[in-house]
């Protein structure tokens, strides 16, 4: 092999790191980067993938790191596009996603802010508090090495974001490959850490003599992919295991151990345990912060916390024991230790009670959804329509304000890594982006989103994106006309009634916009015609759009909204 440019040694170094898709728009500063891509990509089973607009090309590296657990690629050019970049790379940092982003600067004897170079700015700077670790690249042979620690940066501990910087005339400059180490993943890749075996018995003894012990999943948990090991020794225990906002799944709802996060019998569980077994959760705002009255004081509830970073240990509320480790293998350590301490566990006595409960909570929200013939429909109609119609399997990604509170309460997940959704951010636009990224991660899989029209309008125009790829999800756009949460907050605030200010759409029919882009589409505005609507998309073989008309008063109060607002308005202490 002769001299190769640094973008095809990029190229190459990405290719190592086991990357087959580079989400980016074109761009004259990283043009010789997709010349290596487009002459070098069949050889190396490598793809470009062309967002409309680069934070939604975030968004569908975020979603497909969330469906394998692996980092994800995202391209951006100087100036401009890594602007438009960064809103994505904050919603991935903030949700553990570790999406490796990758900008240009101008040429190297420009790229300086006070000369007044055109798309020349301070990139580094203000991508810093954006990420895990970022580096400017600017030596030739430093390529592989640069995108090597990105990979093992954005990885290491809590995953998250990284982010690496390449001037133009770097990317373009040619050397000798011989001189550049690129090593392959493999030569290098560690194991998952495990904690302290001490530790572990002494937690497996701990769970073993509570009353009432409890599994709390958050969203390490999903991270690590460690459902089956929640499963199995929840199982094995017969104790029950609560779920944060954005971990659903991890053991599948409708699971008879398992409560809905914002149900009673989850709060029940959660103030009867004597030991909570927290992995990969910080006990964040919407945990309540893992305090009373939700949680047990903790004079009476002990805690042991198990997370990769042991900077969340003890964040929120103290601990009696602590194991820093990644959730599956620190599960399957706790796991080995309560088997080799005693035999399988029946089921507590306190699930039955609890399992009342939970009875009549589903049973009083079946009836608010149970007219399947009014019109226009409730928005949580939907979620029910939907549980019935998807495969076990499939994925579902969540953009919206009340319609993820409907959600909370209807949707059923039952796959670990299959409920997509900004739990951490509450970033609108993400529900299509997140279905095209989790597409092409999953070919083989189901996608579905649901969004409300005001999260939607955020970045429609990836409907394009979905065309162009011939990718067959089916969005469904719950329209309300109107930013539904904020008419929930503007009553609760003001406390009177008054003409809804600022928060009334025009009247769009996002059928006819997805018509006009490319899409097949369909109207139903009667939850008894969703089904039918639902298997016409899916039998299109195309991206589809379902303009769901719901009922704008019934969204401003979905249930649990009360909860929802304690949550948000509760100091942290």
């Amino acid at each position: 092999m002769g001299e190769i440019t640094g973008g095809e040694l990029l190229l190459r170094s990405l290719h190592a790191e086991g990357v087959r898709h580079v989400w980016a728009i074109p761009d004259g500063t990283y043009m010789i980067f997709l010349e290596a891509l487009e002459r070098l990509g069949p050889e190396l089973g490598m793809q470009l993938l062309v967002p409309g607009h680069e934070a939604a090309g975030a968004h569908a590296a975020d979603a497909m790191t969330r469906v394998t657990g692996e980092p994800a690629v995202v391209m951006a050019c100087a100036g401009p596009g890594a602007a438009n970049l960064i809103s994505g790379v904050l919603c991935a940092q903030d949700e553990g996603s570790p999406v490796v982003a990758i900008t240009t600067t101008r040429r190297s004897d420009i790229s300086y802010p006070h000369l007044g170079g055109m798309q020349v700015l301070d990139q580094q700077a203000y991508f810093r508090p954006a990420v895990k670790w970022n580096m400017h690249v600017n030596q030739w042979k430093r390529i592989p090495d640069a995108v090597r620690h990105a990979f093992r940066e954005a990885m290491a501990g809590r995953p998250g974001p990284v982010h690496i910087e390449f001037p133009e005339d770097l990317l373009l400059q040619k050397g000798d490959p011989e001189s550049a180490d690129v090593w392959k993943r493999d030569e290098f890749a560690s194991a998952k850490a495990v904690a302290d075996p001490e530790l572990v018995r002494r937690a497996a003894e701990m769970m073993l003599d509570a009353r009432l012990p409890l599994i709390h999943c958050g969203g390490g948990t999903q991270r690590a992919g460690a459902g089956a090991e929640v499963r199995a020794l929840a199982e094995y225990l017969g104790c029950p295991v609560t779920t944060g906002a954005g971990s659903r799944g991890i053991v599948p709802d409708g699971h008879p151990l398992v409560t809905q996060p914002v149900s009673p019998a989850s709060a029940i569980v959660k103030n009867m345990a004597d030991v909570v077994l927290a992995v990969g959760t910080r006990f964040g705002e919407l945990d309540f912060w893992g305090r009373p009255p939700i949680w047990g004081h903790s004079s009476r509830q002990k805690v042991i916390q198990v997370d990769v970073d042991p900077r969340n240990i003890a964040l929120n509320r103290p601990v009696k024991a602590a194991l820093v480790g990644d959730a599956r293998a620190v599960l399957g350590q706790v796991l080995d230790a309560v088997r080799e301490l005693t035999g399988q566990r029946p089921v507590y006595e306190q699930s039955a009670t609890v399992r009342d409960v939970d009875q009549k909570w589903r049973d009083e929200m079946s009836q608010r959804v149970a007219d399947m013939q009014r019109r226009p429909m409730v928005p949580g109609q939907i979620f029910t329509v939907v549980n019935d119609f998807l495969p076990p399997d499939a994925v579902i990604a969540l953009d919206g304000g009340n319609t993820c509170v409907w959600a909370a309460h209807y949707l059923m997940i039952r796959e670990q890594r299959s409920m997509l959704w900004t739990s951490n951010a509450g970033h609108l636009g993400t529900g299509l982006p997140f279905a095209i990224g989790a597409k092409i991660a999953a070919p083989e899989r189901t996608v579905l989103a649901v969004c409300g029209d005001s999260a939607f309008r955020f970045n429609m125009q990836e409907l394009e994106t979905a065309v162009r790829y011939e990718l067959p999800i089916t969005v469904i756009v719950a329209v309300d006309g109107a930013w539904g949460m904020e008419k929930s907050a503007q009553r609760r605030v003001w406390g009177r009634e008054a003409p809804w200010f600022g928060c009334d759409h025009a009247p769009v029919r996002y059928d006819h916009v997805a018509e006009a882009m490319g899409c097949h589409s369909d109207y139903v505005d009667r939850a008894a015609d969703l089904r039918p609507v639902l298997e016409r998309a899916a039998a299109s073989g195309r991206p589809a759009v379902i303009h769901a008309a719901v009922d704008p008063v019934e969204n401003e109060n979905p249930p649990g909204l009360a909860l929802w607002a304690a949550a948000r308005a509760g100091a942290k202490s």
